[in-house]
């Protein structure tokens, strides 16, 4: 383990006496089956129901055919892989998530949102989804599907360990029959994230937990990029430093993200040597869920535009939590309305300090989010 890792071992150790709740873990969670969908064929005057106009947001991200591909690449994209700590597309464009959380369950199964999501330029998009909740898991294919003709890649994630330590319904659900036929449909462009802020009691329960889940999605013929939370309601990054290398020997496929959600306060130097440590252990790395202030509630003010530029400084993927519901006279985000970057589905509605992270920052969406080729040009690689 490098220097910058023993660093970040007391650093996380200080950040471990402070509260310990999710933005996503503390929402209060509705019975689904009183969940209101019912304007959800309605037409929204914002939102045109096709792909945007890709080039227009981000220059130049979608003009030519990737350069500079890795050898893997063809002229037809396989799925996605992880190599040496990158990303790359089934052509070897490396690609680097940006985008959103987005409340798909709940508010929006049939991806209402998705284009006024684009608009943004975000590349990805977080699907919020349950396992145990009694819904197939075919419902969400209508916003997996919305979310790839608008050029974004869907990242569908199970919330039922939030903040606990359940891996084994979760892995149930997501080796039946019914979700790894959804998967293999979608297999070219589609990541999967394990479990949602799964907590372990301790590190090597934590490894040997996601070696065991990993296996069995291996074995079930699961074989896209899987995604893994830290430890500690999703923010212990340490977890991940400590485990990610064992983690990736043992998958099969050797094709694992890791992800924390950086909800404690740390500075702009803190950010840079935490991504720093990544980038020199080669673990590909990803900020599940950023936001401007500490849950739970409206807490401490969070230093999101040092996330923003010290991502973009290192190539560090980042999901901002979360796109709001439909009605501006509600609030998803119900511990703290703050965390809503929309009031309502459209693009217009964008506040605060979601409006600067998709469109304004230096690393915003607008400014920083590229959409591979093959995204956009029916998996073509030329």
């Amino acid at each position: 383990m490098s220097s910058l890792s023993s660093y970040h071992r007391a650093t996380w150790a200080l950040l471990t006496s402070l509260t310990v709740a999710s933005c996503s873990g503390v929402i209060e969670e509705p019975r689904l089956d009183e969940v209101d969908e019912s304007d959800e064929d309605e037409t929204d005057e914002s939102t045109d129901g096709g792909r945007p106009a890709n080039d227009a947001r981000v220059p130049g991200r979608d003009a030519t055919p990737p350069s500079g591909r890795d050898a893997g690449g063809s002229s037809s994209g396989g799925n996605y892989r992880v190599e040496k700590g990158v990303l790359y597309d089934g052509c070897g464009e490396e690609v680097v998530l940006r985008g959103v959380n987005h409340p798909t369950i709940y508010v929006d199964r049939a991806g209402k949102a998705m284009p006024e999501i684009a608009r943004t330029g975000a590349n990805t998009v977080r699907l919020f989804w349950f396992g145990t909740h009694g819904v197939s898991i075919d419902e969400a294919e209508a916003s997996i599907e919305a979310a790839l003709e608008n050029g974004m890649l869907p990242m569908l994630e199970l919330h039922d360990s939030t903040c606990k330590w359940e891996l084994g319904p979760i892995v149930d659900y997501w080796t039946s029959s019914d979700a790894v036929a959804l998967i293999k449909r979608h297999e070219k462009h589609l990541l999967l994230n394990i479990a949602n802020e799964a907590s372990p009691p301790d590190g090597e329960r934590f490894k040997q937990g996601y070696r065991d889940a990993v296996a069995r999605m291996r074995e079930a013929g699961i074989h896209v990029p899987l995604v893994i939370d830290g430890g500690r309601c999703g923010r212990d990054a340490q977890m991940l430093l400590d485990n990610g290398a064992d983690l990736i020997d043992d998958d099969p496929d050797h094709n694992l993200i890791f992800s924390a959600h950086l909800y404690d306060p740390l500075s702009e130097s803190q950010l840079g040597d935490l991504f720093d440590s990544f980038k020199q252990l080669d673990l590909p790395f990803i900020i599940g869920e950023l936001a401007h202030r500490q849950p739970p509630g409206c807490g401490s003010q969070l230093n999101y535009q040092a996330m923003l530029s010290e991502a973009e400084r290192t190539n560090i993927g980042w999901l901002a939590w979360s796109w709001g519901d439909d009605n501006p006279a509600t609030l998803w985000n119900t511990d703290c309305g703050e965390f809503d970057m929309t009031s309502t589905f459209s693009f217009d509605s964008l506040q605060g300090w979601g409006k600067e992270v998709a469109l304004s920052l230096e690393g915003s969406l607008e400014k920083a989010a590229v959409r591979p080729y093959s995204l956009t040009h029916d998996d073509s690689c030329e």
